[in-house]
């Protein structure tokens, strides 16, 4: 994978490069106009910003990679004082955000999450991991967190001929589809808290592994469908787990501290989708995306 690191400070560029540069293609820059070069010349499968950038800053490096096409998924890192300005970046389309000092296991984990996301997925299909239940577009995902960048492809997948599905939109879903899916499989399924993930998270050398071996030891299936039409997109999602209350997760708004591994999942999805509600147990969540209207020029 292939990563555009954008960050004034030398000392954070170096130990980014000394940490990740033997995991993933790395390419630094020192200031955001480096930055915007670099991403109109070159394709990167992921872009990390910091919002603190001297003359432009990684708000406004965003906003000139849109205005120019390039739709290159990113994640911010901000200061506690800068949450407001984070909210912003998310309505941009950042898949995440980090809070500083941020801990590199926190960046490490985010990055293992989206590692293969243009995987296409088509050998899930041929072993039956990932099927087609109904013609209304209802599949079944065995538990992976190992397949869960090629199960949200291969939902997309199904969508890719909506004439009013922009790269923003599919950027949303697969931002929403992750965090939920991945909250299907580690607490639904595998029923770790939040609390224990975070001590897994620090104890264990593979944390997916750990995870998916809980689930193969289980007969469950992760159920999702999907409907749609030209103005939106809605996703049910549910799983066999015990369900949670979803108001006791932290709100980083809230409390910036709360949590640097976990709790932000809920708060990303609901900054990319219109709306998001869970059943009473806490185990089938709903969302809807609305979609662009497309604009007919005359001829």
């Amino acid at each position: 994978m292939k990563i555009l690191f954008v960050d004034d400070e030398e000392v954070i560029r170096d130990l980014f490069q000394e940490i990740f540069g033997s995991e993933y293609e790395l390419v630094l820059a020192g200031t955001a106009e480096q930055g915007l070069s670099l991403a109109e010349s070159e394709t990167f499968d992921l872009i990390i910003t910091d919002i603190r950038l001297p003359r432009m800053n990684g708000i406004e490096f965003i906003t000139k990679l849109r205005e120019k096409g390039v739709d290159t998924p990113f994640i911010v890192i901000t200061g506690n004082q800068d949450i407001q300005i984070s909210i912003n970046a998310l309505r941009l389309g950042a898949v995440d955000f980090f809070l500083k000092p941020f801990r590199m296991e926190a960046i490490r984990y985010s990055l293992l999450r989206f590692k293969n996301l243009f995987y296409a997925g088509k050998d899930l299909v041929d072993k039956r991991m990932f099927q087609v239940r109904e013609s209304r577009q209802k599949f079944a995902l065995l538990p992976r967190l190992g397949n869960l960048n090629q199960y949200v492809h291969l939902i997309l997948k199904s969508l890719a001929h909506l004439p009013n599905l922009h790269n923003e939109d599919q950027l949303s879903l697969k931002v929403a589809l992750y965090e939920l899916i991945g909250n299907a499989i580690e607490h639904g399924c595998a029923h770790i808290n939040y609390h224990q993930k975070q001590e897994l998270m620090f104890q264990e050398n593979d944390y997916f592994s750990y995870v998916d071996k809980i689930c193969e030891s289980k007969e469950e299936w992760i159920q999702v469908e999907v409907d749609y039409d030209d103005t939106r997109v809605t996703v049910i999602l549910e799983d066999g787990g015990d369900g949670f209350d979803p108001a006791r997760v932290p709100d980083p708004v809230q409390d910036p501290n709360a949590s640097q591994l976990s709790g932000r999942g809920i708060f990303l999805v609901r900054m990319n989708v219109d709306s998001l509600s869970y059943n009473d147990k806490g185990n089938q969540v709903t969302f809807v995306k609305k979609l662009q209207k497309v604009e007919v020029k005359p001829v």
